[in-house]
């Protein structure tokens, strides 16, 4: 059923409940007409859809089809003025006219020029007007040198139309057509120039006959949206958006749709749209056609096909209701029997009767009705209680919130977690059982809820700091109803302390190196790419050093294991010590480390850093036993700005600790990325 029968529906009942009789003779009667009516109105109205469905798409082919011979008589309307121009480059490359005044001479007699443009020129290669026609004294020194249309002309040898823009002398709309004039060589000598005033009255005013209805319009845009023409004049040269924002389909076509669809204007009227490109300037020639002008005589019929539905479902009732009189006489017998029985002025057993139809099987169950409703409302009471104690005494708070979000039911945990009474609670708002700081930074999260969506988010409670901190995950499930609205929303709170203690604990596991505490190949791998990301967004430069202990291996030989293995503790921590508080130190394997060294200004500041290393290194590492000299190589690669790759990087770094080695060992490498 459409909306607006629906929405009639609903009101007629509204309206019956008030003003009619209680009575089911009444009613079924109502009923009968209704549905003769919605019947009857469904069946029209839907037939008047499809039609219109039909006719829409008919209508909007018929659009599409029509700016299809629009745009083809625009483009030649485009080419006469092309051909004009043509054809006086010809005469004009034939002639002997070369200085000013002979030029000048040309264009006087070119008669045509007045009728087909506002106006025109003679263009030397190098830009300067040489002569022209128009309605305005020529500007001397006049000069079109780095015009878009003019320099197009001269690099693609055709004959151009420029874009929409504001004439330099007259201040007027204009698109200028140009034509290269060629020499005996083959060579450009002069460009005609001539311009069309966008706002002259027939400039493609026949496009004024093709537009769609008394309320529809043509116009005409470019691809970017600058308005080339309208019916309404002072929007030419303007942009699309200029009056507020463009409608859906308007948006598409600049994006390159073309064909018909309906939509909305800005003004908010529903419409036929359709679009087709200029095949000569790429323009967008644009239809709006209101649909109130489009589907008018089916709109008219509609309202008579109504109330025709209304007569035929007054008919319909009348009958209806003496036909329910008829059948419903022993039911009104019943209904006085019980109606009786419940003064106590018949016993129960009065409604033992033999009648074999719905009646009798209504009466019989009676006795069944009481007896099941008694077991029941027991179950009920019963279920009641046990869902009470089981909900007390899980250890997650169970709560429901209804539409003004006052709490309906609240377990015992609540009161036990959040120090708030369960009985002053319930029928109160967030915002007075938990402040507003509470309510606060959980009604977006409500507003979600209601509005469908299942939502999970996370909050804590407790002491300043980490210190005392009490994690919880709270869920809010839509509880929704027969007609599909949300009546409410059940609130699930379970407290997360302990898994998020143990989610962190294992997150810092996962990217720490478990020998030498500081950062492993994993956290260095993330930490490298999204540095390299930030330095090329902030322009500042970053470097990466790479290092290993110089003879590691000898004195792993030497010491053993053991002993290497309290050199790579001692080192990684006097790298930490030599670094700012913002690089990140990491352990990739072995005694290969790396440094990211974010915001660094110059190479000089970086070769500082890494001397500062070497010096910090160079200090005997005190080992049980004994005092061990131990130094370090540096390779350090500087970055800048680029599409290098994390890995590149790397081993541009890994390059320049080769060199380091190369050098001695014991020292410095510095090698920068190339942008």
């Amino acid at each position: 059923m459409p909306p607006f029968a629906a929405a009639a529906v609903t009101t007629w009942r509204k309206w019956l409940r008030r003003h009619l009789p209680a009575s089911l003779k009444a009613r079924m009667s109502v009923v009968v007409f209704l549905l003769v009516l919605g019947a009857v109105a469904s069946l029209a109205l839907a037939t008047l859809a499809v039609a219109e469905r039909g006719m829409r798409d008919v209508t909007g082919r018929q659009q599409y089809v029509s700016l299809s011979s629009a745009a083809v008589f625009i483009d030649e309307e485009l080419d006469a003025k092309r051909n004009v121009l043509r054809a006086m480059a010809d005469s004009l490359a034939a002639g002997g006219a070369h200085d000013g005044a002979s030029l000048q001479r040309f264009l006087a007699a070119q008669t045509v020029l007045g009728k087909e443009f506002y106006s025109a020129g003679v263009v030397g290669i190098d830009g300067v007007v040489l002569a022209s026609v128009s309605p305005f004294k020529p500007q001397a020194g006049l000069n079109v040198k780095g015009r878009p249309y003019f320099e197009q002309t001269l690099a693609t040898r055709r004959s151009v139309i420029s874009a929409p823009l504001n004439g330099s002398i007259s201040g007027m709309p204009i698109v200028v057509v140009t034509q290269p004039v060629f020499d005996a060589q083959g060579g450009v000598r002069y460009v005609l120039a001539a311009s069309v005033n966008l706002r002259q009255p027939d400039f493609l005013g026949r496009l004024g006959a093709l537009k769609p209805g008394p309320g529809g319009y043509l116009y005409i845009m470019t691809s970017t949206g600058v308005i080339v023409e309208h019916p309404d004049k002072s929007r030419i040269m303007q942009h699309i958006e200029a009056h507020g924002p463009i409608s859906v389909p308007t948006r598409r076509a600049m994006q390159g749709f073309e064909g018909w669809l309906t939509g909305t204007t800005t003004q908010g009227v529903d419409a036929l749209f359709a679009y087709h490109r200029i095949a000569s300037t790429g323009w967008i020639l644009a239809s709006v056609y209101p649909m109130s002008d489009a589907f008018a005589p089916l709109h008219a019929i509609r309202s008579k096909i109504l109330l025709a539905a209304v007569l035929l479902a007054a008919l319909a009732g009348l009958a209806g209701w003496r036909v329910v009189l008829r059948l419903l006489q022993p039911l009104a017998r019943l209904r006085h029997q019980v109606h009786e029985i419940r003064r106590h002025r018949l016993g129960i057993d009065v409604l033992q009767i033999e009648r074999r139809d719905e009646i009798g099987d209504l009466s019989r169950d009676f006795y069944s009705l009481v007896a099941e409703r008694e077991i029941a409302e027991a179950q009920t009471r019963d279920g009641e209680r046990r869902l009470k104690l089981l909900t007390d005494h899980v250890p997650v708070v169970i709560v429901y919130i209804d539409r003004e979000h006052r709490y309906q039911f609240i377990n015992a945990t609540f009161e036990k977690w959040f120090g708030r009474s369960q009985q002053e609670s319930l029928m109160q708002s967030i915002r007075e059982v938990l402040g507003e700081e509470a309510y606060q930074m959980r009604e977006a999260y409500l507003r979600r809820a209601f509005a469908g969506e299942e939502v999970e988010y996370e909050f804590t409670l407790g002491g300043e700091g980490d210190t005392g901190m009490r994690a919880f995950q709270t869920s809010y499930v839509p509880d929704v109803g027969e007609s599909g609205a949300v009546e409410g929303v059940y609130g699930l709170i379970h407290e997360i302390t302990k898994t998020r203690a143990v989610h962190t604990a294992l997150q810092f596991a996962a990217a720490t190196d478990t020998l030498t505490g500081i950062a492993n190949r994993r956290r260095f791998d993330e930490q490298l790419a999204q540095s390299m990301q930030r330095t090329r967004t902030a322009r500042a430069p970053m470097a990466l050093a790479y290092l290993d202990i110089d003879r590691f291996k000898a004195i792993n030989d030497s010491l053993g294991h053991k002993a290497g293995d309290e050199v790579l503790k001692e080192f990684a921590a006097r790298m930490v010590r030599s670094v700012r508080a913002s690089d990140l130190v990491a352990r990739l394997a072995g005694d290969e480390f790396v440094i990211i060294l974010e915001g660094v200004n110059s190479a000089a500041e970086v070769r500082q850093i890494g001397a500062k290393i070497i010096d910090a290194i160079r200090q005997p590492f005190d080992l049980a036993s004994g005092p061990l000299p131990v130094t370090t190589s540096i390779g350090i690669a500087i970055f800048r700005e680029g599409a290098l790759t994390p890995a590149q990087l790397l081993d541009l770094a890994d390059q320049a600790l080769y060199a380091a080695k190369g050098q001695g060992r014991d020292g410095v490498a510095l090698l920068e990325a190339a942008p």
